[in-house]
């Protein structure tokens, strides 16, 4: 499928600084034709070392093909865990006949399937995104960073995604919708060499890959009771008062499988798990009703780094953020079942 002249427009329009709008042109689906640069730090800035100018361009092309919707801060469906992860609620994907489309079918969620080559600013992401076409089909838009991470396969790396669904994923960083609070200048990333969720500045150039929900997210709500707390919404289950002590990642897990809160069958949880209990609008990001006390600290997930078994992931509710630490350094633990 031939590919539209809206993006090389666009980007070609912010490097002359011309300030005009781009064309109304909807970026059609193609193939990639490269895997682009290296896996990419966070902090490392475009290839010509120089921030990028999307946002002094193109201000009207959201107007044109569509209002960039909101983020969501919190995941509104399952969590999904990767297929060979034995975790409940395990990944499934259904590729369109086009080739152009993913449906997550224990999401919901319709994923572009074949990603642009070009690395792109967090402006220009997003515009390209509110002005995709596939198979006829619009209203696409950059997932929230709780949407981009339901596509982590931490059970492999290089890339951390499932291949068949999505192939030739480059291992670099995407860019997500979502602005971290404590800093409008800096946006969440997945970086797809491990899953890892970081941030960078708006300004960077990163890959993009676009998703589409056909209905709105209701609001969150968790149900308290007995020292748990129920998220209606993911199905899972969390202890609600964490312990004071931390412990190494084996102690941590057999505290879970030993705890007998208001029943028995609790666990640590996956990474893709712990992730649904983060908000980006607030610090602590988590709901400090629900879950009080809760510090801005490190919390263990059962999830071990693929390619280094001697690490394990954390959440950092800081900002949501996912760090990995050697097995043996002491973490805070929040069981769940």
């Amino acid at each position: 499928m031939t590919r539209s002249r809206w993006l090389p427009l666009c980007l070609a329009t912010v490097a002359a600084s011309l300030g005009a709008a781009c064309n109304d042109d909807r970026v059609t689906a193609q193939p990639p034709s490269g895997a682009g640069a290296g896996a990419g730090e966070a902090s490392r800035p475009n290839a010509a070392g120089e921030a990028g100018n999307a946002g002094q361009a193109g201000e009207t092309a959201a107007a044109d093909c569509g209002a960039i919707a909101e983020p969501s801060t919190w995941a509104s469906w399952v969590m999904p865990n990767p297929a060979r992860s034995q975790l409940p609620n395990p990944a499934s994907y259904a590729v369109s006949d086009s080739g152009n489309q993913v449906t997550d079918q224990v999401t919901g969620l319709a994923w572009q399937r074949n990603v642009d080559p070009s690395a792109m600013t967090w402006d220009v992401a997003q515009r390209y995104c509110a002005c995709l076409t596939l198979d006829g089909v619009s209203g696409w838009r950059l997932p929230s960073r709780i949407e981009l991470a339901s596509l982590v396969d931490w059970t492999t790396a290089s890339p951390s995604i499932d291949a068949v669904a999505f192939p030739s994923t480059v291992s670099e960083n995407f860019w997500t919708s979502s602005v971290v609070t404590i800093d409008k200048g800096l946006v969440y990333l997945i970086f797809f060499l491990n899953g890892h969720t970081t941030y960078a500045a708006l300004d960077y150039e990163y890959r993009a890959r676009c998703v589409r929900s056909s209905t709105p997210p209701p609001a969150p709500h968790y149900t308290q009771a007995n020292g748990t707390v129920y998220d209606t919404q993911t199905n899972l289950t969390w202890q609600q008062a964490f312990p004071i002590q931390r412990y190494a990642w084996a102690d941590a897990t057999a505290y879970c499988a030993d705890l007998a809160l208001d029943g028995a069958g609790w666990r640590l949880p996956s990474i893709n798990e712990l992730q649904t209990l983060v908000d980006d609008s607030v610090n602590p990001s988590i709901d400090g009703v629900a879950f009080p006390m809760t510090p801005s600290e490190y919390f263990w997930s059962s999830s071990a780094v693929v390619d280094d078994a001697s690490r394990a992931w954390t959440t950092f509710f800081t900002n949501g953020s996912t760090y990995s630490f050697a097995v043996s350094a002491a973490k805070n633990v929040r069981c769940v079942r």
